[in-house]
């Protein structure tokens, strides 16, 4: 749902070193659709201490303002098992949006996989980071409307944009119930 914050962990079940690193990338077609965020210092600040204890003390996350972090591990330091990076994303606009994983000892060119995300118009219709009562009584004040357009189908309560607030757009809202957008 647009509004939500996921977190993408990297992590290894092996205890080694990550030789050549990797990366998570939002390609240039998909920007508009998603946010990757690193938890650590902020932008411009030395990223060298955002990685897990697991990933050794001398591991390293660069930033590109691209939407794009490179993610290494040193030989120089004992690596564990478990996790290692942390990269936060959010979902921005409706639509699908594609974060491709680069493990570069495998390919420096091409993706290894991508991690897919298809956005839904948010259910947080008051944005209160919440979808609960307070957004429900907002879809009920607009239910049975009809003539709902675009740009805000009836202040975003018609779900579907089939231009009227009916029950489907109530199934639509219910299968978000209680979720949090931040």
């Amino acid at each position: 749902m647009v509004g939500t914050k996921l977190t993408i962990i990297v992590s290894s079940d092996v205890n080694e070193y990550w030789s050549d690193g990797g990366s998570l990338a939002i390609e240039e077609a998909y920007l508009d659709y998603g946010i990757l965020s690193a938890r650590g210092p902020k932008v411009g600040e030395d990223w060298s201490g955002s990685h897990l204890p697991a990933a050794g003390n001398e591991a390293l996350v660069v930033w590109w303002p691209v939407n794009e972090f490179d993610l290494y591990t040193t030989v120089s330091t004992v690596i564990h098992a478990g996790d290692w990076f942390i990269i936060d994303y959010n979902a921005i606009n409706i639509g699908t949006c594609n974060v491709g994983f680069y493990d570069y000892s495998i390919s420096l060119s091409d993706p290894n996989y991508y991690l897919a995300f298809f956005h839904v118009r948010t259910r947080d219709f008051n944005k209160d980071t919440k979808v609960d009562f307070s957004n429900f009584a907002i879809l009920a004040s607009y239910w049975q409307e009809t003539g709902c357009n675009d740009p805000n189908w009836c202040e975003g309560t018609d779900l579907d944009t089939d231009g009227d607030v009916d029950i489907d757009d109530l199934m639509l809202f219910a299968d978000y119930w209680l979720e949090k957008t931040e």
